[in-house]
């Protein structure tokens, strides 16, 4: 699910960071931040004069997801830049760090998506068919992705005190089966616009793949409605059923279902990482989209 990002002190200690970058042969540091919520990273030039990037796991249930990540890209092939882990290490204590080469690029507009439609939906849906052999060891397929949200609903509902009305309508939004019974594929799960690179107004990469998840293709859809607009998205999704074959009707629908269990899923993620602002987010946005009129 799409959840705000941004560039945040390390909690790792730079020196740590740079000692782990310069095993990994990448000696001339050119800069070290916190890469959103998940990573440290370290930006960094080879003895070649390439540039870097290095991710180190921010806490304990990031390692999991970059070791994941480090299976899978190496073997991804979407017809867009992807990030290609080549070196791999360990901090100090013990948490994995990997390296992959820098994209020159930046986050796409809404405007870039749209005009670029074709091209993000050809991605999607290779990325959507990519051959299980590359995954199936890595990520979980079951339970199915209506009865974990279900379950990631009730939890939230015993931490945050969801109002009577958002509860009961996520509730039977839930219940009704026929608009998420979509097969499931290989999502990426995070497709905001941090992670939609773009160069000279033409789309070129997708990153940060943390999130992937065995989910039906509305979890994408869903997550570029909300980081993009109506518009953006359903430029790609007419694009993506051409390809896929998918009932465009069921899916935009349940996209739209998605979306609104977004608030949800940005209350869970703040209960699992223990971080209070993205739970106070989630309660702020859930308002916003069911306050009664």
């Amino acid at each position: 699910m799409c959840h705000p990002r941004a560039v945040r002190p390390t909690l790792h200690p730079e020196l740590v960071l740079k000692d782990a970058a310069r095993a990994l042969g990448l000696d001339q540091i050119i800069d070290i931040g916190g890469d959103g919520w998940d990573y440290d990273t370290v930006t960094a030039l080879d003895t070649h004069g390439r540039t870097w990037i290095m991710r180190a796991a921010r806490r304990n249930d990031v390692v999991p997801l970059l070791i994941r990540e480090n299976a899978i890209l190496p073997h991804l092939e979407i017809g867009l830049l992807t990030p290609k882990p080549e070196k791999f290490g360990t901090l100090e204590n013990g948490f994995p760090c990997a390296a992959y080469q820098y994209i020159p690029a930046e986050e796409s507009s809404a405007e870039i998506i749209s005009a670029e439609a074709t091209k993000l939906a050809k991605a999607l849906h290779k990325l959507h068919t990519t051959p299980q052999e590359i995954w199936i060891n890595h990520l979980p397929t079951s339970p199915s992705w209506q009865e974990r949200t279900r379950k990631q609903l009730e939890f939230t509902a015993t931490h945050v005190e969801w109002p009577t009305h958002v509860l009961t309508k996520w509730r039977e939004l839930l219940e009704v089966s026929h608009l998420w019974d979509s097969p499931p594929v290989l999502c990426h799960g995070d497709l905001g616009p941090p992670h939609l690179l773009s160069l000279d107004g033409h789309l070129v990469g997708i990153i940060d793949f943390s999130d992937l998840e065995y989910a039906p293709p509305f979890v994408d859809f869903g997550n570029l409605l909300t980081g993009f607009g109506k518009e953006a998205m359903l430029r790609v999704l007419l694009a993506y059923v051409a390809l896929s074959g998918d009932n465009l009707e069921t899916l935009l629908a349940a996209s739209y279902g998605y979306r609104e269990l977004g608030p949800m899923y940005t209350a869970f993620h703040g209960i699992n990482t223990d971080q209070p602002e993205f739970i106070e987010e989630g309660l702020a946005r859930a308002l916003e989209i069911f306050n009664p009129r």
